[in-house]
């Protein structure tokens, strides 16, 4: 948490940029690409803040040596007038509007100002500036521009990302065909309004002197044809989509897609599908996913969540609510002091994400409006965490979640342990690491952050938990999780995820995998986690059939049966059982470990479970949100548990596997 010095200071800092001068005419300020400050000599402007790729063309070079004036007599031969000057000018931002939106979008375009229903120069705010960015970034690469945006509410996204469709038909492409699709069709409507008009108040300079017009395409009201360039635009529902499916597109604007409604016969990914289908990716290409959050398990926060793991090709966009400028409320810079000693945890934690103190102090006032924190969160994210947190109900402070997200990392690699056999004795001869390329969801393949280190000997040096989901495809998927906790034999040291494992595998075949795991990770305690199957009948059977068919090859288990019960002749049972008892107390373990910075966890996919992740409308049950897993977050949650209530590491003296099965039972911990 900063101090107060520095909290005035940063905020200094960040009002200075907020308020920095901006001006899309001579591009100062303007940040959606990278520019170079240019002087040309006799230019009616004297200092421009160029696109880079401007800059590059033969055309401005020229002008950078000989200047206005020059360039007229040397490449247009005329002489110099006001006509020639003006007729130059006009040649030099037509092709500046080729390389920059933000000029393109002030000098050409006109769109309603709120509240008062005038039409003005379309000047881009700094959340639209931010979207830009990410837009113009995918362009320049000469990639698809593929982008999910999950948004606040009244900052223009839909616009901005109608008109640089549009930039694209008129600019850049001939029959280039667009579909704009929302909930409702109304939705969709009011997008084409707003585009026809903008098309109504371009000057003709920027059109090659013609004024565009739009006509109805073979008759439809819902197609519109562009003049100047052939191109096409279409509007539509998610609630009546028909004509979208056969469109010859290549590019789409879905808008509100959290509020899509799935119905009998139809979801809305079959439609998402079917309008993407007709895209043939490439440059220039745009699928535009667009939303402010509904909720989570909906197929706008599915592709979210795979969009951030970086399992499909969208590029995430998130804006929060102090990325919009109208968010904030005036504070007497002589009153900071008396402000800052005011403000609470959550406020403190808003402003550390970035937001300014006259941002928070509107988001106090708008708190007392709306009184319903977690609505709040909901129209007002500030992070896309928040924006899809569906209830007031969640377990984990979303201040604890972002905490830890910020130890998470890519895993270093990604394979499978391997042996001579996959079951008995030959599944731990030869053991051995084997990197793969890793499929395009991550399943069924462990990332392993740390390989084993085997230059020092611990016994239980590593723990392995392992919850056990389903076999299909559509169940809870089976987890398999690795700590080492040797740093926790420093003064302050604490437990480090360094493997996981997460898919859907035969039962026995998991417990024969986590095995291996755990004798390629030193010999690890292995803590299964054992009531799904114990609960599941012939399959509850055949798990402890497995446990003792594997203790004959793998003796460091996990049980919940004492020593002394053992001596009496009470039936081993192996596993950590989850149950009304146990599941709180490793909850709120991991809650206070995630608190106060008890494990470091590596896993971001750990971290998404842990944002939906709640407590139930009766008040007494746990579990994850509708349509969302809590696989990955028990399985971790075991684990650290296990990891402190555990013996700590010790050196093992003799390094020789034992002739008796070691039981290990819950007494102990």
């Amino acid at each position: 948490m900063y101090g107060v010095n520095d909290i005035i200071r940063l905020n200094r800092e960040r009002l200075a940029v907020i308020r920095s001068p901006y001006n899309p005419y001579t591009g100062e300020g303007s940040n959606s690409v990278k520019r170079i400050l240019v002087r040309i000599k006799d230019c009616p402007i004297k200092d421009l803040y160029l696109p880079e790729s401007f800059v590059e063309t033969g055309f401005i070079q020229t002008l950078i040596k000989i200047g206005f004036n020059g360039f007229i007599q040397n490449n247009v031969g005329v002489g110099i007038c006001d006509e020639s000057r003006y007729d130059l000018w006009v040649n030099f931002c037509n092709e500046r509007i080729k390389h920059d939106f933000e000029f393109y979008a002030f000098s050409t375009l006109k769109i309603p100002e709120k509240g008062t229903g005038r039409d003005i120069p379309f000047k881009l705010n700094r959340a639209q500036r931010k979207l830009v960015a990410a837009l113009e970034k995918l362009r320049l690469a000469g990639k698809p521009i593929d982008i999910i945006l999950c948004k606040a509410r009244q900052w223009g996204g839909s616009t901005v990302t109608q008109l640089y469709m549009m930039w694209i038909q008129l600019v850049h492409r001939t029959n280039w065909n667009s579909v704009i699709c929302g909930h409702v069709e109304t939705a969709a409507r009011n997008v084409s309004g707003m585009l026809q008009k903008a098309i109504d108040c371009m000057p003709t300079w920027a059109t090659g002197g013609v004024q565009i017009k739009t006509s109805p395409y073979q008759g439809s009201p819902k197609t519109r044809s562009l003049s100047t360039t052939k191109s096409r635009y279409s509007i539509g529902s998610s609630e009546r989509p028909e004509g979208l499916r056969s469109e010859d597109i290549a590019m789409a604007h879905l808008t509100e897609v959290g509020l899509w409604k799935p119905t009998k016969g139809k979801k809305p990914e079959d439609l998402v599908q079917a309008i993407f289908g007709s895209i043939l990716s490439g440059a220039y290409t745009m699928k535009v996913l667009e939303s402010t959050a509904k909720g989570v398990g909906n197929y706008f926060h599915r592709t979210w969540l795979d969009a951030v793991e970086g399992r499909n090709n969208f590029t995430p966009v998130f804006i929060a609510w102090f990325d919009i400028d109208i968010y904030s409320e005036y504070v007497d810079p002589k009153k900071y002091n008396e402000f800052i000693a005011t403000m609470d945890e959550y406020e403190h934690w808003l402003f550390e994400l970035g937001a300014t103190l006259e941002a928070i102090s509107w988001y106090r006032l708008k708190l007392k409006e709306v009184k319903d924190k977690w609505r709040m969160c909901s129209e007002f994210p500030s992070t896309a965490s928040e924006a899809f947190q569906s209830t007031g109900r969640r377990i984990f402070p979303q201040k604890y979640v972002e905490s830890i997200r910020k130890t998470t990392l890519p895993a270093c690699f990604y394979g499978e342990f391997t042996a001579n056999g996959i079951k008995g004795k030959q599944a731990f001869e030869k053991l051995r690491f084997e990197k793969m390329e890793p499929n395009k969801d991550l399943d069924n393949i462990l990332w392993v952050w740390a390989l084993p280190d085997y230059t020092e000997k611990y016994i239980d040096r590593y723990i392995v938990s392992v919850d056990v989901g389903g076999v299909s495809e559509n169940a809870d998927y089976s987890v398999i999780k690795v700590a080492d906790r040797l740093p926790m034999l420093e003064v302050g040291g604490v437990p480090e995820i360094v493997a996981e494992w997460h898919g859907h595998i035969e039962h026995d075949l998991l417990i024969w995998k986590a095995a291996q795991i755990a004798k390629a990770y030193c010999d690890a305690l292995l803590v299964v986690e054992s009531n799904t199957l114990e609960t599941e009948g012939t399959e509850g059977d055949n798990f402890e059939y497995v446990m003792d068919e594997i203790v004959e090859y793998y003796d460091n288990l996990y049980s919940r049966t004492s020593p002394e019960q053992i001596k009496q002749g009470v039936p081993v049972k192996y596993g950590f059982h989850t149950n009304t008892k146990t599941k709180p107390a490793i909850i709120n373990h991991l809650k206070a470990a995630m608190r106060d910075f008890l494990y470091i966890e590596r896993s971001k996919a750990a971290t998404f479970e842990m944002d939906t992740y709640e407590l139930k409308e009766n008040g007494k049950e746990m579990g994850a949100s509708e349509g969302c897993h809590d696989d990955i977050l028990m399985c971790t949650a075991i684990l650290i548990y296990v990891c402190y209530k555990w013996a700590l590491p010790r050196i093992k003296r003799e390094y020789k596997q034992s002739k008796r099965g070691r039981i290990i039972g819950e007494a102990s911990v």
